[in-house]
């Protein structure tokens, strides 16, 4: 049963766990990707994905508009990997290149695609990754969803942006590769 933003929102408001678990279960991928952005490590990531949530479930009475709970979870998401960027930077404690866990390398080719598709993504702008993954996370889960409401834009701006980060990701990914052609000619 695909509920409203709004209606859950409202249920969770008065109480109903379930419904809250059903947002957490409708964002989770997004948030956790926007989170992913903010810091690399992906058990940092993890943490802050959480965070993001039990911010989310403290601050329900102050949305004001229940149908925006995605914009607002995703707004949430932002400042919380900015707030974890500027404590790790203000933490004079941690050693460069050792704050995260070593993930083990992996040779395969989608290994090797998916760290050049990430390294591209990075150089995007915030909103331009912002729409990528709500495009590819968020729209894929309800064809009757306005994805572009989560970015709380009109639906061609949305749609405009998402364009011209695809475009922009194409340009980045073929300068990569041309780049590497030329280094092992």
């Amino acid at each position: 049963m695909d509920t409203s933003d709004a209606v859950l929102v409202n249920k969770a408001r008065n109480g109903d766990h379930d419904a809250f678990g059903e947002l957490y279960d409708k964002f989770a991928a997004l948030v956790r990707t926007i989170c992913q952005d903010s810091e690399y490590d992906p058990l940092a990531a993890q943490d802050l994905s959480q965070e993001v949530f039990i911010r989310a479930y403290t601050k329900l009475d102050k949305l004001s508009d229940d149908a925006k709970f995605g914009p607002w979870l995703c707004s949430i998401a932002r400042n919380v990997g900015r707030e974890y960027r500027r404590s790790k930077a203000r933490d004079r404690h941690v050693a460069f290149g050792t704050d995260s866990p070593e993930i083990e390398e992996r040779t395969d080719s989608n290994a090797d695609n998916f760290a050049t598709m990430n390294a591209a993504m990075a150089k995007l702008s915030e909103q331009e990754r912002m729409a990528l993954h709500v495009h590819y996370l968020q729209e894929r889960k309800s064809e009757n969803e306005k994805v572009h409401e989560i970015m709380d834009m009109s639906r061609s701006s949305y749609y405009r942006l998402l364009e011209k980060a695809k475009e922009n990701l194409s340009t980045i990914i073929e300068k990569e590769e041309n780049g590497n052609e030329n280094d092992n000619a």
